[in-house]
């Protein structure tokens, strides 16, 4: 946490501190007889103690609030990137299995190729090179609209998780702010990590790069 978030979580609360002091004056006040002119020793220290509780009971009970609502849209936001990663890994399956078909139709042009197995497709740019390398794929308009859901798929949980990563980065430092950071533990709130998408990386072939 930087020096900078800090000083305003202080702030705040040494504000709402002041505040609730002053609302504890006013009610010592407005309970005081008639005839005292002076509040009594012992109420201002008492309205001080309140005050003092009241601003970190309020701080911290606003913290939690800024923190749970965090962390149940990281919750959300996590749910929308499985879906849309379960649609994805459906119509990479699907595209698999309409390369395997075509190729166990077209067994004879698949020798004359000199290649003896093909390597499932895994995203959309190994998709589109192998539909680039067979003309019959390139202009059947059913298999490049499968394409193009594909690359719908695959940019919308990129967008899904830039979002998300900073979504992360807000509710770990909302966590990690005083008050908040001293009873996250009682409050079980944990660090949340960063969005990692579990697949190896497409290898960039020069085919694939026209070059």
């Amino acid at each position: 946490m930087g020096k900078g978030n800090v000083l305003v979580a202080l702030l705040k609360l040494f504000g709402l501190c002041i505040i609730g002091w002053l609302l504890w004056v006013f009610i010592f006040s407005a309970f005081m007889p008639m005839d005292e002119e002076e509040i009594p020793d012992l109420f201002v220290r008492l309205s001080v103690f309140l005050g003092l509780l009241t601003g970190l009971v309020v701080s911290i009970g606003i913290s939690y609030n800024n923190a749970a609502r965090k962390r149940n849209k990281l919750e959300a936001s996590a749910s929308n990137i499985s879906i849309v990663e379960e649609r994805e890994a459906t119509l990479l399956d699907k595209a698999n299995r309409v390369i395997e078909k075509y190729l166990d139709h077209e067994k004879e042009i698949f020798m004359d190729k000199n290649s003896s197995h093909v390597a499932p497709v895994s995203d959309a740019l190994q998709f589109q090179h192998l539909i680039e390398t067979y003309p019959e794929l390139r202009s059947n308009t059913n298999i490049l609209e499968l394409l193009n859901q594909i690359k719908d798929c695959e940019n919308t949980v990129a967008n899904f998780r830039i979002g998300y990563n900073s979504d992360v980065e807000s509710y770990n430092s909302s966590i990690n702010t005083i008050p908040l950071s001293l009873l996250k533990r009682i409050f079980k709130f944990q660090a949340a990590e960063y969005y990692q998408k579990k697949t190896a990386a497409t290898e960039i072939t020069d085919e694939m790069l026209g070059i």
